[in-house]
């Protein structure tokens, strides 16, 4: 059975998502249809980079996944096929496929263009293209090869002696702030000195937990989230509900964050 991811802006509450599925499902028989999120913010195209980006890896080759974001038709708007990792990755060329896979190599890239399919359809034309790589069909056959991709500018850490500088680049329905410094960078350049890490609301914390779990109901905790990336969150247990980091703090998105090392 072939897999196929969906991430879109289209939100739950119109019909949007159901006729993107019937496009697929009309197309392609004996699929399984994975939904990672419909309610990224619309047409933030970072922050649906950050979400496919935490978690294409844990699908198996040969996985397709449809981004619908940024995707509605426009002037100059062309839709691509971007494979690496052994997975196809379907969308527009607007710098959000390049964000989640810039860390990895393409081992192809088309522009598509399929016969019969209006180009301004963007449902039908990534559907279509969808069926033809779940049939086994060559990459080549979608359209001429990718001339370029386009790269968006994103906010990177920085590292000196003294500190390593971020910034929270997510906030999860929960309220936690993720941020762009890895445990692997952590490691890297702090080892087994003393640290601190320091928030751009003026608080200031010398541990960092490896699971939500073990942080205190209420407490203000920096932690290694599943993807092995900081984020600030508060503890929660017990069912009440307690306000997260970004509106305990009023935290946002490109807030800074930072590690000293002593």
């Amino acid at each position: 059975m072939g897999l196929i991811t969906l991430l879109s802006d289209y939100g739950l509450r119109d019909n949007t998502v159901a006729r993107l599925k019937v496009r697929v499902l009309r197309r392609i028989e004996n699929i399984e249809i994975v939904d990672i999120s419909h309610l990224v913010e619309p047409h933030n195209i970072l922050e649906a980079a950050h979400i496919l980006r935490g978690v294409y890896r844990d699908f198996p080759k040969g996985t397709i996944h449809l981004v619908m974001v940024g995707t509605s038709p426009q002037e100059g708007c062309e839709y691509i096929c971007l494979k690496s990792n052994g997975q196809y990755f379907l969308g527009t060329n607007n710098g959000l496929l390049t964000s989640v896979l810039r860390e990895e190599k393409f081992t192809g890239a088309r522009s598509l263009d399929i016969r019969g399919i209006n180009p301004d359809d963007e449902k039908e034309i990534l559907a279509a293209a969808a069926a033809h790589l779940s049939d086994g069909g060559k990459m080549d056959v979608l359209g001429p090869a990718l001339s370029s991709v386009k790269r968006l500018k994103e906010q990177v850490p920085g590292v000196n002696e003294h500190a390593i500088s971020g910034n929270v680049v997510y906030v999860d329905r929960f309220g936690t702030c993720m941020t762009n410094i890895s445990k692997a960078m952590f490691t890297n350049h702090v080892g087994v000195r003393k640290f601190s890490v320091e928030l751009s609301r003026g608080r200031s914390m010398k541990k960092i937990y490896d699971r939500i779990a073990d942080v205190p109901q209420g407490k203000l905790a920096a932690l290694w989230n599943e993807e092995g990336m900081l984020a600030i969150a508060i503890g929660k247990s017990g069912g009440e509900h307690i306000r997260g980091s970004d509106e305990l703090l009023g935290m946002k998105v490109h807030d800074w964050v930072r590690i000293d090392m002593v």
